[in-house]
């Protein structure tokens, strides 16, 4: 989603400005990073040094990166002993602790006979059932309930909530599981909390985990252009590399300067080996302020550093915006006649590989929209604007039509049959059309619905709420590890604070990279959080990727 917090932003920089001289004692000199310490091979070619072309960097562009940086000590990773254990712990809901307004009711269909209900909203309506952990190892744990009125509830663990459910069915318990849960030997409380739908409890119940220790890591993975660029399939490998091994950091740029990951630098002494980017700004019915993005990313490639870009792609015609509440648009307009099946779309007229003429002649005869050409003439459009890096071989983490599972983008909003069809027609007009061969495709559905038949990695989107422990988001990677069948590598492309390094490979659900958005998500994360997180000794950053190069 678009994240907007200018002021916080310019009192940040601000700040920053203000803080270079009082920090500038804990600095050590470090070799400015002149041209001849740019990677061998990757992920650049040798074209950038040589190239005699309209893109020719002065000194002011080789020296970017800040030559005056904090040091700190690396930071080891602590994780403690898992004890493999088989258990099986159940406490029925009458013998478990209840107030307020709930009570014992009979219930054919409940295991004792009896269940819990009678929650009416109050505070003092509460049950909780307390267990007796005997080994520190992963558990699931279970709730059995029925909705007496649908809605929404919680389960808490120890008081802190860590999952909530949503019941419809009012004539059957259901179980209601939150899996891979961490727990050390010693007591542990279970409690359901009513949110907005009245329920009864027949049961609680504590399993040992196996799923988590079962996670395998790969390490060689195909990309899904057969005609991938060199430095492409080597990043791919870099990638596969560290998987399972290492998280590779990532940082979000509000434009093209490189304003966040100077300030990470002069907070933790290091920067991210990701560039991550937008480019909005180069759609053809956008409203967004043009940026030199992608001269922004060969500079970053000419550091050694891997770039990453986005598409909030503001709808192709009709009023500007990514948001399909905000548009006029309708991808549903622009698919040509089909027939649709259940998992794929089939389409008789296929557009990905037609050229303007024949686009035109497809238009006039009514063979396509004008809403399909506007699409087709965006993807040209990105694609023109791409062919750059493509030209000099800069592999590139591409992510299009992101978050596709929430439906607030014009590019979900008519469901995931169109979206396939604009998934399919996307990447084969890039990759077969315009020849851009230095993409890494990174599909982020966020739901198996959505899924689509060519990509490369796939990644969530995590945001939560205002101190919530982001911990390692175990259920959301083992969604992922379940929907791809194991055979992708899976990252964290979008999140709004840092994951834990400790509890990720505690939980054995270990992202291959992250992406920290800006704005406040950055500047508002504590600077012994961020210090800790970038000298982790299983954190890549960017002087990580250099030697691994050199």
């Amino acid at each position: 989603m678009i994240k907007k917090n200018l002021l916080f932003g310019i009192v940040a920089l601000l700040l920053l400005m203000l803080a270079g001289s009082a920090v500038s004692v804990l600095f050590r000199n470090m070799q400015n990073p002149a041209e001849d310490s740019v990677l061998e091979n990757f992920p650049v070619s040798e074209e950038i040094s040589d190239s005699a072309s309209e893109t020719e960097f002065s000194e002011t562009d080789i020296s970017l990166l800040l030559t005056d940086v904090p040091e700190f000590p690396t930071v080891p990773l602590s994780i403690p002993e898992i004890q493999h254990q088989d258990a099986l712990l159940t406490v029925e809901a009458e013998h478990a602790q209840y107030t307020g307004a709930l009570h014992p009711e009979e219930h054919p269909e409940c295991s004792n006979g009896q269940c819990i209900s009678g929650f009416s909203g109050q505070e003092d309506d509460s049950i909780l059932a307390s267990f007796m952990i005997p080994a520190e190892q992963h558990y699931n744990i279970t709730v059995s309930v029925r909705a007496e009125v649908p809605g929404k509830n919680a389960v808490l663990l120890n008081g802190q909530e860590i999952g909530i459910f949503t019941l419809n069915d009012t004539e059957h318990f259901t179980r209601v599981t939150i899996s891979g849960i961490y727990l050390p030997a010693g007591q542990a409380d279970v409690a359901v909390q009513q949110k907005d739908g009245n329920i009864a409890v027949d049961y609680f119940e504590i399993s040992n985990n196996t799923e988590l220790e079962k996670i395998k890591y790969n390490y060689q993975y195909e990309l899904s252009d057969p005609q991938a660029s060199p430095n492409a399939e080597k990043l791919m490998c870099f990638l596969a590399k560290h998987y399972g091994k290492d998280i590779i950091t990532g940082q979000y740029a509000s434009g093209a300067e490189n304003t966040e990951l100077d300030f990470l630098c002069q907070i933790t002494g290091k920067y991210p080996a990701i560039r991550f980017g937008d480019v909005q700004c180069y759609s053809n019915n956008t409203a967004s302020e043009q940026k030199e993005i992608i001269r922004a990313c060969e500079r970053w490639a000419k550091q050694g550093g891997i770039v990453g870009l986005m598409w909030h792609w503001d709808a192709p015609s009709g009023i500007s915006s990514v948001y399909a509440e905000e548009t006029d648009f309708s991808l549903a307009d622009a698919v040509p006649e089909s027939t649709l099946t259940e998992n794929a779309v089939s389409y008789q007229t296929d557009v990905a590989l037609m050229s303007e003429e024949e686009i035109q002649t497809a238009l006039e005869n009514n063979q396509i929209s004008e809403e399909c050409v506007s699409i087709l003439h965006d993807i040209d459009s990105i694609s023109k604007a791409l062919k750059p890096l493509s030209d000099k071989d800069i592999p590139v983490l591409w992510r299009p039509l992101h978050e596709a599972g929430g439906g607030w983008y014009w590019w979900s909003a008519d469901g995931a049959q169109a979206y396939r069809w604009l998934w399919d027609v996307m990447y084969r007009r890039m990759t077969e059309y315009h020849q851009l061969h230095n993409l890494i495709w990174v599909w982020n559905g966020q739901s198996e619905n959505w899924l689509v038949d060519k990509y490369d990695i796939a990644s969530m989107d995590i945001y939560l709420e205002e101190n919530q422990d982001f911990n390692s988001r175990y259920e959301e990677f083992v969604s992922l590890y379940r929907m791809t069948k194991h055979q992708k590598i899976l990252a964290l492309s979008e999140c709004g604070s840092l994951p834990d390094v400790n509890r990720m490979f505690r939980d054995n659900t270990i992202w291959s990279f992250m992406g920290l958005w800006y704005d406040n998500y950055l500047f508002g994360t504590d600077s012994q959080t961020l210090i800790d997180f970038y000298n982790s000794e299983k954190v890549v950053t960017l002087d990580n990727v250099r030697k691994d190069f050199q």
